[in-house]
């Protein structure tokens, strides 16, 4: 009975260890071959991050999609570690081909989204720092998306960071509060919602799914997504919502549809500033 149970706790950690390694491996990179009418092409670089417990596979689909239809290509994966240490994959030269960076959290089963604020200011600083980004766009899920609306709030026009271009929130509870429990977050977030008059003008699209008949994507209240109206009223800031009929939490980052709808907010002419 002990080697059967020494045996199957050892298949355990094998397992364990096998997904870990799996989950942070990231899809082939995919060049960008050619190119479309009408998508601006900058330096500007897209920064993809995956909500609780994601990993590479929240968005190895989209990224390689991205390439082969020519809006961009993946350059560079970050993966923070448990005490913000990064390390970094790949590497670009600074061409106008619209960079797409993975960040990846190699702890990602943490009890908030408070660490993910700190690390996302890290990567941002990194970006700053060693390869002079000026902007910056990104696409967040679910807490990934919190914590990257906090960091943002917080940080409001902290010159050692590079400015928001265009943010992307897939199904961001940004208020959890509950009829007998406020959300320590949220109020820490209205609370310096002022930062935001220095920040230079960007735009967030707070795209959610709607389920049918039912006022939620399947995991996240359309209200604690859309309670972000208040924190960024009257800031610099452009603030678009885009409800997306019949799409549940976990497709809004893996339905080709969103897909699409992702390219279009990043890079159409029409919806932000580059």
């Amino acid at each position: 009975m002990r080697k059967f149970l020494l045996k199957s706790g050892l298949i355990g950690v094998g397992a364990w260890w096998s997904y870990r390694w799996l989950s942070q491996r990231t899809a082939v990179k995919v060049p960008l071959n050619h190119r479309r009418t009408g998508v601006p092409y900058t330096t500007t670089p897209t920064l993809f991050i995956p909500g609780w417990g994601g990993n590479a596979w929240t968005y190895n689909g989209l990224l390689r999609w991205l390439a082969r239809h020519g809006y961009g290509h993946q350059v560079m994966t970050i993966v923070v570690d448990r005490r913000g240490q990064l390390r970094v994959q790949g590497d670009w030269s600074m061409q106008a081909d619209n960079p797409l960076i993975q960040v990846l959290f190699a702890h990602p089963f943490t009890r908030d989204y408070q660490q993910q604020i700190a690390w996302l200011t890290t990567v941002l600083r990194e970006l700053k720092s060693h390869t002079q980004v000026a902007t910056y766009n990104m696409v967040a899920h679910s807490w990934g998306g919190s914590a990257a609306v906090n960091q943002l709030v917080r940080q409001g026009g902290t010159t050692d960071l590079p400015r928001l271009n265009r943010l992307v929130l897939l199904g961001a509870p940004v208020n959890e509060a509950t009829p007998t429990k406020p959300d320590a977050m949220y109020e820490r977030l209205t609370a310096t919602k002022q930062n935001l008059t220095a920040i230079t003008p960007g735009i967030i699209h707070n795209v959610y799914g709607l389920l049918a008949g039912r006022l939620t994507d399947g995991e996240v209240p359309v209200h604690q997504i859309t309670a972000l109206r208040a924190v960024v009223r009257n800031s610099p800031l452009q603030y678009r919502e885009h409800p997306v009929p019949g799409i549940g939490h976990g497709r809004l980052h893996s339905a080709p549809q969103m897909w699409q709808l992702i390219a279009h907010l990043l890079w159409s002419p029409d919806q932000g500033f580059n």
